[in-house]
């Protein structure tokens, strides 16, 4: 008796869909170029981005007097001029501090945002500050007398490292900044808080009327002065030193010195 093999309605189809099926688990995926996965994996970074990078710096000089440095112009100029600079570009920021300094030199009395960046960053932030308006009051009033701003088509410190004073071990050298972007913030913060708290419920004086700001950030630095000398040791150096696990300082001066 012949026998004959009867096809059942639908398995030839879905015999010949698992061979393929099993064709392409055996040779790989190539085959099928328009796989791709549900979720791709981040893109690695650009080297020509990370290479971009660098510190910049915007810098305010101000006249030197003998009689005593008016520290309330860096008050002035990082609360009223850097701080929405600083929010709006604050996400293209990697690391930033201020810096402050007088002395009779030909540096003379200096306010310094330094800032690691891509360099395009750095342009904004350039131009950004020379087209401040409440600065140019600043400079016309002779509060500021000159801005100096970095040329962002040469990056000559690309290193975290590279504007860290270079007697430090290379270990402090790569994190200080982090440091001091912290000590930074929270000086700008209080600043803030105590502008806002002598200020109270009445406005801030106007661009133009710098004598008024002036005596207001003056009256801001001494508050900030005071809360320094008075609470510092504990809640900054005390709690500094047990990051450290209280480990002792090499220290040999006994005297009063300002750091």
């Amino acid at each position: 008796m012949k026998h004959e093999t009867k096809s059942v309605p639908g398995l030839r189809p879905f015999g010949l869909w698992m061979g393929v099926l099993s064709l392409w688990l055996f040779t790989g995926c190539s085959s099928l170029s328009w796989y791709k996965p549900a979720v791709a994996p981040p893109p690695a970074p650009q080297q020509a981005e990370v290479a971009e990078k660098g510190w910049w710096a915007v810098r305010f000089k101000m006249d030197w007097f003998d009689s005593g440095t008016p520290w309330e112009k860096d008050l002035l100029l990082a609360h009223r001029t850097l701080a929405p600079i600083l929010s709006a570009e604050a996400p293209h920021i990697d690391l930033w501090r201020f810096h402050r300094r007088s002395n009779n030199d030909a540096a003379g009395h200096q306010f310094s945002f330094i800032f690691y960046s891509s360099a395009a960053t750095a342009d904004r932030i350039n131009r950004r500050v020379l087209a401040n308006a409440r600065l140019k009051h600043l400079l016309v009033q002779g509060t500021v007398r000159q801005i100096i701003t970095d040329d962002v088509a040469h990056n000559d410190r690309p290193a975290v490292a590279d504007t860290s004073d270079s007697s430090w071990s290379p270990t402090m050298r790569a994190t200080w900044p982090y440091y001091i972007m912290g000590v930074s913030r929270m000086w700008l913060a209080m600043v803030e808080q105590v502008s806002g708290q002598l200020s109270g419920d009445q406005a801030l004086p106007a661009d133009d009327q710098v004598d008024e700001l002036l005596a207001h950030y003056q009256a801001v630095n001494a508050e900030i002065t005071r809360i320094w000398q008075k609470e510092g040791y504990h809640a900054l150096l005390h709690h500094l030193n047990a990051i450290y696990g209280y480990e002792a300082l090499m220290y040999w001066e006994k005297r009063w010195k300002s750091f």
